[in-house]
Order: C-alpha cells, then sequence, then structure tokens
C-alpha cells in the first residue's frame, strides 16, 4: 500500500523548501565570492569590512552574557544563537579590546552574512575552508585570523548541536 497523498505532497514541498535553502546559502557564497575577486587594491578587502561593520546593527545590549563569548577573539565578540526549528538566526556584536574591534565587527558580520538564517544542514554543508579560498585570511593578524577561527567553530558547533535537536 502506498503513502497517504498528504503525506507525499509535504514531503515534496519539504524537499523544496530545503532544495531552496542549499541554493541560498550557495547564492550567499557565490555573492561573496564576486566580492572578493573585484577587489583591486589590497585595501578594498579592509573597506568593505569597515562597511560591513559600520552597517551591522549589533544586539541588544541585554543579550550579552558571558556564555556567549567567542573565546579567543582580541575584541570581546558575543554569538547569540536562536534556533526555530527550521533555521539558525544569529545575534552578533563586538566590544572594545586590545584592537579596534570595527575590523572583528566586520568579519563577524562577513560570517554572518553566510550562515545567518540558514538551516543547521546548510551550514554544515559549507566548507569552512571558503573565506581562505577567498584570501580573506591574507593580511589578517593572528590573533584576528585565530577570532575569526573560533568564531565560525562555534556557528558550526551551534549548527551541529540544532541539527541533532531538528532530527529529534
Amino acid at each position: 500500500m502506498g503513502l497517504p497523498f498528504a503525506y507525499l505532497e509535504n514531503a515534496v514541498v519539504l524537499s523544496l523548501v530545503i532544495a531552496d535553502m542549499s541554493s541560498g546559502i550557495n547564492e550567499r557564497l557565490e555573492e561573496i565570492r564576486q566580492k572578493f575577486a573585484s577587489f583591486t587594491d589590497p585595501d578594498d578587502k579592509w573597506k568593505f569590512l569597515l562597511d560591513l561593520a559600520k552597517a551591522h546593527a549589533g544586539m541588544d545590549s541585554a543579550l550579552k552574557a558571558e556564555k556567549f563569548i567567542i573565546q579567543g577573539c582580541a575584541s570581546t565578540m558575543y554569538l547569540v544563537p536562536k534556533f526555530d526549528g527550521v533555521k539558525i538566526h544569529f545575534e552578533m556584536d563586538v566590544e572594545g579590546g586590545t584592537t579596534n574591534p570595527l575590523i572583528s565587527r566586520g568579519l563577524g558580520a562577513l560570517a554572518l552574512k553566510v550562515y545567518n538564517d540558514m538551516a543547521p544542514a546548510d551550514i554544515l554543508g559549507v566548507d569552512p575552508a571558503f573565506f581562505q579560498q577567498i584570501g580573506l585570511n591574507v593580511g589578517l593578524s593572528p590573533t584576528r585570523s585565530n577570532g575569526f577561527a573560533s568564531l565560525v567553530k562555534q556557528i558550526y558547533l551551534y549548527a551541529r548541536v540544532f541539527d541533532a535537536i531538528s532530527k529529534k
């Protein structure tokens, strides 16, 4: 005996939604890849990150709890996940530290351009080496490089946890 039509219809809709989310993250990656490829001056990358930092809305200070601090950043970076059962929404902000927090904030905003409001499985499907492939690491200080790696690692950790929860 076959599956009920409503079940099949829901499965088709779900597969279309999943395919749409996957294409969404791929479109984001391609947009960023093209942006970095268009840079003609080494300073273009830094200007882009500063523009991202200035445009980023930040987050409510009530969310800035110690448990959301990304370890390894020169500045104090907060990353707060909110999972709605389908997608993860991230709130991110940076406060001072030993360096100019605008670059750190720009790096965080760039990560959110890729991962924010995506399904956990889509996040896990992105190779974190993407950022090296576009040349993000070139010219980054070791502290910022380590901080960014810690941010991405934390995003993937949240994605693994929420992916497991969504499969229960």
